[in-house]
């Protein structure tokens, strides 16, 4: 198992509770839904929500936006409120006010994005807090081109973050490679730094027909091979991606391939006109994971980012092979059937994998390796596990 954050901040295995034996009670503040992915991938706090209550400490939890039913919550929480109306970039009065309310009847916050800061500062709540870092925003424009409003927005997000560098009794990355990262940009948190590794979340129930499920969005059948990326196309990685894939990997492919892209905004993205591989442009969907199953091949092109890549995560967790870049399979080198090129050297890598198919024996040793590998390094017993160290962590401090 790897080592999870700073070696001061090891506690011993221990149960959970504060001075009188009582478990904690945690207040996670969370963009939404963690109830019904948005575009087809969970927000990683449904897992952070399900880890505590496998601990026995289910979460009050405070989401920005829900689509269905609060009531009655479900068994891994023990509550969810929304405000009437979405914080505009995660502020406003009435969010301020509904974390102070539930905050007095918690032991710790839990805070999934540094952008609730003003809100939470507004709340006037004192409560311990975690700092579930989700991503390194101010790494991520470091790596974007060095424009105006990239620069601004790095400043503004480095500000952000470092409040809540400041703010945090234990701040929490999502992987060790993350996690070298924030202690390079952010100094209060090289004695308060923690490892919780990010995780796919595939439901058990899902559908398995993927054909069926991908013929009926497009109302028909399509030909094979079919590459899949998936991705919010408002994101400033995605976008980019989405571009690359129409008008330099999609005019590269024979037309008997086909390239769909899926996400919310992908609908909206004009096609090349060109010939090529046929391109299906599905938008958001409700669910996701039968249309990964359909796939023969994801695809990551991603030319900046930061972090651990969701999608690529949940390819995986699919056992699918992925051809992507090495920004796209950051911290996690070393996964079975990842199929890694520079952008410029992506096109010809793909063209490689349609030329050689994999066989049905190589497939399967593939996925076995793989669901292993993952469960190793991303499994639900290890997150739980990491978990339970940050809160005892918090309580010792």
């Amino acid at each position: 198992m790897k080592e999870n954050g700073a070696a001061r901040l090891q506690p011993p295995a221990r149960s959970i509770g504060d001075d009188q034996g009582r478990a904690i009670r945690p207040l996670i503040v969370t963009f939404g839904s963690v109830i019904e992915p948005d575009g087809g991938l969970q927000v990683r706090s449904r897992i952070l929500a399900e880890s505590l209550a496998s601990l026995g400490m289910p979460a009050t939890i405070l989401s920005t936006r829900e689509s269905r039913p609060l009531e009655p919550p479900p068994t891994w929480a023990r509550a969810i409120h929304v405000p009437s109306r979405r914080p505009w970039r995660g502020f406003s009065r009435e969010w301020a006010r509904l974390i102070r309310h539930h905050a007095q009847s918690a032991d710790v916050i839990i805070v999934a994005n540094a952008m609730f800061m003003p809100a939470v500062e507004m709340s006037g709540t004192r409560l311990p807090m975690i700092w579930d870092t989700n991503e390194c925003q101010t790494l991520h424009y470091e790596r974007l081109d060095r424009t105006a409003s990239n620069i601004s927005k790095q400043i503004i997000w480095w500000g952000l973050e470092r409040w809540a560098a400041t703010r945090c009794t234990v701040a929490v990355a999502i992987g060790a490679s993350e996690a070298l990262e924030w202690k390079r940009i952010h100094s209060p948190l090289r004695d308060k730094l923690m490892t919780v590794d990010h995780a796919a979340y595939v439901p058990r129930d899902h559908l398995h027909d993927g054909d069926a499920a991908l013929e009926e969005q497009v109302g028909g059948s399509l030909h094979r091979p079919i590459l899949l990326f998936v991705g919010t196309i408002a994101a400033k990685h995605n976008a980019v991606a989405a571009r690359w894939l129409i008008d330099v990997l999609a005019p590269t492919l024979p037309d008997t391939a086909t390239i769909v892209i899926c996400g919310p905004g992908s609908d909206r993205l004009v096609g090349r006109g060109k010939p090529g591989a046929r391109l299906v442009l599905l938008g958001a969907v409700d669910e996701i994971d039968s249309i990964i199953d359909s796939a023969d091949l994801c695809l990551a092109p991603l030319a900046t980012g930061a972090g651990v890549k969701t999608k690529v995560l949940h390819y995986l967790a699919h056992g699918k092979r992925i051809a992507g870049t090495p920004i796209a399979f950051e911290g996690l080198s070393g996964a079975p059937g990842l199929l890694e090129a520079p952008l410029d050297g992506l096109s010809e890598l793909v063209a490689r994998i349609m030329a050689t198919p994999e066989s049905a024996e190589a497939a399967q040793s593939r996925v076995t390796a793989q669901l292993a590998w993952l469960a190793e390094r991303h499994g639900r017993p290890l997150i739980v596990d990491q978990w339970r160290n940050v809160l005892a962590c918090l309580n010792r401090n």
